[in-house]
């Protein structure tokens, strides 16, 4: 059997049976996945031109402009206001500015 790894001072000593370690494996394992699917959720959907600049780190200006020239396309409207996706904002920067 392996020796246990010397306890930080102060730390007391908890002594648990298998069950009960796989028992919290079980639930810090669920709120981490329930943590990282939230972040995904944060992620997905549509920017607004303000949204958009903000992405970009630009201004709304940019943005228009860079819409107006053909640069970016919106990737959908919400009546005549133009809709962005992150990953549409992130090919853009990717291929160097490049439409």
């Amino acid at each position: 059997m392996k020796a246990a790894p010397p306890r930080p001072v102060g730390m007391p000593a908890l002594r648990a049976d298998e069950r009960f370690v796989e028992a919290l494996a079980e639930l810090v394992a669920a709120r981490v996945a329930e943590r990282l699917d939230t972040g995904r959720r944060d992620e997905v959907g549509f920017l607004d031109t303000d949204g958009a600049a903000r992405h970009l780190a630009t201004t709304r200006k940019r943005i228009h402009e860079l819409t107006s020239t053909g640069a970016i396309r919106p990737d959908g409207r919400d009546g005549r206001r133009p809709l962005f996706l992150r990953s549409s904002l992130d090919l853009y920067v990717e291929s160097g500015g490049r439409p």
